[in-house]
């Protein structure tokens, strides 16, 4: 399928072929992509996930890049803050890794900061409905749970279940497991949330090759319905531009035509 034809015919569906892109590398590693607000704790998750400081952690805004890191089959990648760049240069970077790269999304939310507010919701909408179409999984993670009381994190569980019913919420602590592994501290570990979804992104990468498989077929399926139905009006447009050309045509030489059969006569009656 010639992608620069879907892009010339079909522009509102421009990621769906980028997406199509991504799918057909076989070689491609499966991808993991944590995006959210600037400042939510998505690196440090990350880094947390990965046992490695690779990502940069900083009160100030440091991610605005689409960074990536290979380790054991899996590619991870930090995407900038949503509400990072006014100009929304980061935005289309982070809908990039989302949307394009992504198998497995990892929607971060502090809980610090309560209930989602309506652009977060507006997202988790569009990523419970892209996962039910493509089976891509999409994760709620809760972070910096251990700065909220227990049953204030109860009360915020709550609310934003309500608001993401149909998308997996875990509740999570970086800096408790990062303080269990170093101390050997195993119900640190355990308490921090971080085993739970480690385990739901190891499910998930295991289904990516076959979920890609479904999404490959499903979305050239989907692309070329829709270029031969824009195929079909653009033809159906041509058809008409072309009847319009001749009928013009045609009402042009008829007056051509009186008017050199009035020149004629004019120059008899001379």
């Amino acid at each position: 399928m010639d992608l620069t034809v879907i892009s010339e015919l079909l522009p509102e569906r421009a990621a769906d072929a980028a997406r199509l892109e991504q799918l057909a590398d076989a070689g491609k590693l499966p991808v993991v992509t944590v995006l959210g607000k600037f400042n939510h704790g998505k690196s440090t998750l990350l880094n947390a996930l990965i046992g490695q400081g690779v990502f940069a952690v900083s009160d100030a805004r440091q991610t605005t890049e689409l960074d990536a890191f290979d380790q054991a089959g899996v590619r991870w990648l930090d995407a900038p803050g949503l509400d990072a760049d006014v100009q929304t240069e980061d935005d289309r970077r982070a809908l990039r890794g989302s949307w394009e790269e992504a198998d497995i999304r990892l929607f971060v939310h502090s809980a610090r900061e309560g209930e989602l507010d309506g652009s977060e919701k507006a997202l988790l909408a569009e990523l419970a409905a892209d996962a039910g179409h493509t089976r891509r999984k999409a994760l709620v993670v809760i972070t910096q749970i251990e700065e909220v009381g227990e049953d204030t994190l109860a009360d915020i569980l709550r609310v934003i279940r309500e608001q993401a019913a149909s998308l997996e919420i875990l509740p999570v602590s970086a800096v408790r497991y990062r303080r269990g592994c170093e101390g050997g501290k195993q119900l640190l570990i355990e308490k921090s949330g971080m085993l739970a979804l480690k385990d739901r992104i190891a499910a998930a990468v295991r289904q990516v090759f076959a979920a890609r498989a479904d999404e490959l077929q499903m979305t050239g399926i989907l692309l070329r319905s829709r270029l031969a139905s824009a195929g079909a009006d653009r033809y159906g447009r041509l058809k008409m531009l072309s009847a319009e050309r001749n009928r013009l045509m045609a009402l042009f030489k008829g007056e051509l035509a009186q008017i050199q059969a009035d020149i004629h006569e004019k120059i008899r009656e001379v």
